[in-house]
């Protein structure tokens, strides 16, 4: 059982196929480790010395200083190696500034000594970091399962609330038909400002509403018709729902092209395709590309155009802003730049002004 549980750990490092082979490598390294010494106790040698992976640094893929994934040496390891040389040799350097009267074997036990206490010092501040880090590790995973326990909370609650629109129980707030019935009413919406932004001038609101509204009018009234036919020929009320939906998307596209080929005849298309063509044709010197490129040019001008269009009818038949509230200190210091009736001068400032003069 050991052996299999050490398998599928090592298959969530090198993977499965590797696996076997690398814990063979081990097992030959912990007995070349044994220099002849025979196992007397091939199962308790196992669980305690063969098994065991034996990571010298904070890779997880080493061990004994080696590479699992890729069998050379762990660069980890040297790296923390050369940390330490450099640790002995920063504790060597104090020590030969401070007592420079000592003998090499002193001097040599001054500085293990001295080493010894600067390792157990930083033994114990990793010791304290890890302590703060698995608190700060085990606050943040409580802190998630109470934003996940609220969270399923509130998915229930969503999940057991009626439909807004038809009252069907366990709804999530709003059933399948109905929603497909408000995302059809979004899209003819928008349909219907296609029809209106190239139906004629958008400078009087009331005639940009009149005529987004029967625009409005009469896809509504396609949709209705085809759901009429569908519900007769016996098709459920959710396939009916669907079948209004595709129909705006249809109907939406089909307006949305229907304004941008009425608009790549307009004067600023012509003129902007006129200019291109003249450019291009003196650039290239091809005729083809040349009215290609102007053809592209009346393109993208119809398609700015229209979001101009557009634009203008969504701004004709948006509700009125409301007023902002201005609170006393705005309202101070408006009236405080105001000028007075019968309002003079101080004596002061007059005075610099004479003096001025």
């Amino acid at each position: 059982m050991a052996l299999k549980a050490e398998l599928r750990r090592l298959a969530g490092i090198v993977g499965s196929e590797k696996a076997p082979v690398v814990l063979a490598e081990r097992l030959e390294r912990r007995l070349a480790a044994q220099h002849g010494e025979p196992v007397r106790e091939p199962v308790g040698w196992l669980l305690s010395r063969g098994l065991p992976q034996r990571a010298e640094c904070y890779a997880t893929a080493c061990d004994d200083q080696v590479r699992m994934d890729t069998g050379m040496v762990c660069p980890s390891c040297q790296l923390l190696i050369e940390d330490r040389r450099a640790l002995r040799h920063q504790v060597a350097q104090i020590v030969a500034a401070e007592l420079p009267c000592l003998a090499p074997l002193e001097a040599r036990a001054e500085v293990e000594r001295r080493l010894s206490r600067e390792i157990a010092l930083r033994a114990a501040q990793d010791g304290v970091r890890r302590e703060r880090a698995a608190a700060e590790r085990a606050r943040r995973e409580a802190a998630c399962a109470q934003r996940s326990r609220e969270l399923a909370v509130v998915k229930a609650e969503l999940a057991a609330r009626p439909c807004e629109g038809c009252g069907v129980p366990e709804a999530g707030g709003l059933c399948l038909v109905c929603s497909q019935i408000r995302t059809t009413e979004k899209v003819l919406e928008k349909a219907a400002q296609f029809a209106a932004a190239v139906s004629g001038p958008l400078q009087d609101p009331g005639v940009v509403a009149g005529r987004l509204g029967a625009s409005r009018l009469r896809l509504e009234g396609e949709v209705g018709r085809a759901g009429e036919r569908l519900r007769r020929e016996g098709m459920p009320e959710a396939g009916v729902a669907w079948e209004a939906r595709t129909l705006a998307e249809h109907l939406l596209h089909e307006e949305r092209v229907r304004a941008l080929d009425g608009l790549l005849g307009s004067a600023e298309a012509q003129a902007e395709a006129e200019r291109v063509l003249a450019v291009e044709w003196a650039r290239r010197g091809t005729e083809q590309q040349a009215r290609a490129a102007a053809e592209q040019a009346r393109q993208r001008c119809a398609a700015l155009l229209l979001d101009q269009r557009l634009n203008q009818v969504r701004a004709a038949i948006a509700p009125p802003a409301p007023e902002r509230a201005i609170g006393w200190r705005e309202r101070v210091a408006a009236l405080a730049v105001c000028p007075l009736d019968g309002e003079t001068r101080a004596p002061q400032l007059a005075a610099v002004g004479a003096g001025r003069r």
